[in-house]
């Protein structure tokens, strides 16, 4: 099926791993043209390197999400070298600081916050300013099971993502008058790298698995609570971007839709 990708411009944060290089190789398959953002210089060279050698067209750009400069410069930059910014994935995130609430520290909550929170913010206020006068956008902000309800020792992170839900409707509100579409992403469990330190987190504060790998804490968390009883993968989640920015969900918008195996119901 053709998606109505092809040719768009399209900007994606962390897109130096995981999630979101899932997200800039879908994308790029579609027939997208892909900014790579991401903190890691190597990490942004190495997908967009890989983009270029399949025959698609990429760009690397190193950028820092939480940083408004940093985010002006990355649209900026889009628009300098490929004329327009149609598509955003906000995917940058992560958290510090994995701790029951009493436990926490105030700075690994501001982090968390502003790591997953103020950085969907600040590209979405810049990419916004580019859409609104051209009449036209695809805006997906990747938010997760844990904004739809909360876990033990992920409070800041589950605060964070239940706000970029908000932020979203908000947002899909006030750009539906302008063509532009906004929709949050809530993937369940993924084996990435920020997984692996909430294993580690686990592995350390729960004596039931300490003896335990991270993967195997890992699988075990996601049959405990997923009636699939399997996780997600980075492909499926990206999947689910690529259909979001097409034009065939044009009259989707201000939707915040699971990818959870079931986790979370209704």
């Amino acid at each position: 099926m053709d998606l109505g990708i092809q040719g768009k411009i399209s900007v994606v944060t962390g897109g130096g791993s995981g999630i979101g290089e899932a997200v800039a190789v879908r994308l790029n398959a579609e027939g997208a043209k892909v900014v790579v953002a991401d903190l890691d210089p190597e990490a942004a060279k190495r997908v967009a390197k890989a983009i270029s050698a399949s025959g698609g067209d990429a760009l690397a750009v190193v950028c820092d999400a939480t940083n408004p400069e940093a985010v002006d410069a990355l649209m900026e930059k889009a628009v300098q070298i490929y004329g327009a910014v149609d598509i955003l994935v906000n995917n940058v995130g992560g958290g510090s600081g994995i701790a029951l609430v009493a436990k926490s520290r105030l700075e690994d909550w501001d982090q968390t916050i502003e790591l997953n929170l103020r950085s969907v913010y600040l590209c979405c206020r810049a990419a916004a300013r580019l859409m609104i006068p051209r009449k036209q956008g695809r805006i997906i902000n990747m938010s997760s099971v844990s904004g739809k309800q909360g876990e033990q020792l992920l409070s800041a992170y589950c605060a964070a993502k239940f706000g970029v839900i908000g932020f979203t409707e908000t947002l899909a509100r006030e750009l539906a008058r302008h063509n532009i579409t906004v929709n949050a992403v809530c993937p369940g469990y993924v084996f990435t790298p920020g997984w692996e330190k909430l294993a580690q987190a686990v592995k350390e504060i729960q004596p039931a698995y300490a003896d335990m790998s991270l993967q195997e804490i890992f699988e075990a968390r996601v049959k405990a609570v997923t009636p699939l009883r399997r996780p997600q993968t980075a492909a499926e989640i990206a999947g689910l971007v690529a259909f979001l920015a097409s034009h065939e969900a044009r009259s989707i918008t201000g939707q915040s839709i699971s990818i959870d195996g079931g986790i979370v119901m209704g």
